[in-house]
């Protein structure tokens, strides 16, 4: 019976290594997208080849304006080829993903509902401070609700 187990192992590596190379090309075409917001409604957006270097560019951005050493990447979320939304609600923070806008906007107001029913009674209304598209464009509301969008990371 050992004189198995070296050629299981080796047959199986194989395997795992033949697979590997057909599915991660498909993968490999999906940027990532990651958005970041600070405890105090700082945020930062990337989206990179990589999920490593999109957080870590997310977070720099988020610092930029965050002006802290810590806490850029509090919450935080990635997605490839997906709606990201960052929501306020006073003190609160949403972060949320979603293959589609409409399904980014589910979960935001599953979230919400969920921090007003177990932790934050009278949490005060939501406002969206972040929409990224699954480009990496970004969109952010002016106080006059019109909209501008940009591009960051690559």
């Amino acid at each position: 019976m050992r004189r198995l187990h070296l050629p299981l192992r080796t047959a199986f590596l194989a395997v795992t290594l033949a697979t590997s190379l057909v599915t991660t090309p498909a993968v490999a075409d999906d940027d990532w997208t990651v958005l970041t917001i600070a405890p105090n409604g700082s945020w930062g957006a990337a989206t990179s080849f990589s999920i490593n270097r999109a957080i870590a560019s997310a977070i720099a951005n988020c610092k930029i304006e965050y002006q802290r050493e810590i806490g850029c990447g509090a919450f935080f979320t990635s997605i490839q080829a997906g709606w990201s939304l960052g929501i306020r609600c006073g003190r609160e923070n949403i972060v949320v993903t979603g293959k589609t806008l409409a399904d980014a906007k589910q979960a935001a107001m599953r979230r919400e509902a969920e921090l007003r029913q177990l932790y934050v009674s009278d949490m005060p209304s939501c406002r969206r401070a972040v929409t990224v598209d699954p480009k990496g464009a970004i969109i952010v509301p002016h106080s006059d609700d019109r909209a501008t969008s940009r591009i960051v990371g690559r």
